[in-house]
């Protein structure tokens, strides 16, 4: 008999080889395991938040499920009133399906502008609260002072490119005036190259980080999965 881990190994390695045939060209084989994916993943969202929101976090506390009765009598806590107040946004989310009926179909707009405003708020706050830090942080001293009042050239070099890089790719941005002369298009230039060079150094992350990937697949290709098929069939 093949065990469960056995058949999960070789489930997984037919399922990789299926996804990496679309180095060759597209073809059912692939085409069937995306959707198999895809599918598995539409299934998996709404049981992971049923079983790790809805359910621990609302719904057994709101129906006093995760009291405890102890032999004595004596209950582990006092079940709180305040937890039915998750029927009201149970029921303000309820105000989406009137869609579905013509007659109603405007209650739905509560809901939707409630939602858009609440998330545009959000996004608002989130754009200061990103922003503002970044803008306090890049106002870096070019002379910095060390423990014993010396100056730590390293770190006062290190503040003195990052602040020359922000002002050339801010100028290169600065379209306000007409540049003239072949200093401010010197400076123009090099805000562009050290975009590059960051626009390259975020490109290599991203790759080194599919390698990483490539490479735990293959191993895994190569132990695993070569090794289950060797007890199988040998």
């Amino acid at each position: 008999m093949i065990s469960f881990t056995s058949l999960t190994i070789l489930a997984g390695g037919i399922a990789t080889l299926a996804i990496y045939s679309f180095l060759i060209k597209e073809n059912p084989f692939y085409r069937f395991f995306e959707h198999l994916f895809i599918g598995i993943a539409a299934g998996f969202i709404p049981i992971y938040t049923i079983k790790g929101f809805l359910w621990p976090q609302v719904l057994e506390p709101m129906l006093g499920l995760d009291i405890v009765t102890y032999p004595d009598g004596t209950l582990s806590k006092e079940y709180s009133t305040s937890y039915l107040l998750f029927l009201m946004p149970m029921f303000f989310g309820l105000f989406y399906y009137a869609i579905y009926f013509k007659k109603i179909a405007w209650i739905a707009k509560l809901a939707i502008g409630f939602a858009l405003g609440y998330s545009g708020a959000l996004t608002f706050k989130g754009f200061f609260a990103e922003m503002l830090p970044q803008l306090e942080s890049s106002f870096k001293p070019l002379v910095v002072l060390g423990e014993t009042q010396a100056v730590d050239w390293g770190q006062s070099a290190s503040n003195v490119i990052f602040v020359l890089t922000l002002l050339s790719v801010m100028y290169y941005f600065f379209f306000t005036f007409k540049r003239s002369g072949t200093g401010s298009e010197a400076v123009a230039t090099s805000g562009r190259l050290l975009m590059m060079v960051c626009f390259g150094a975020f490109f290599g992350s991203t790759v080194m980080a599919r390698m990483a990937l490539l490479v735990e697949r293959m191993q895994f290709l190569l132990t695993d999965w070569a090794g289950t098929l060797g007890q199988i069939f040998l």
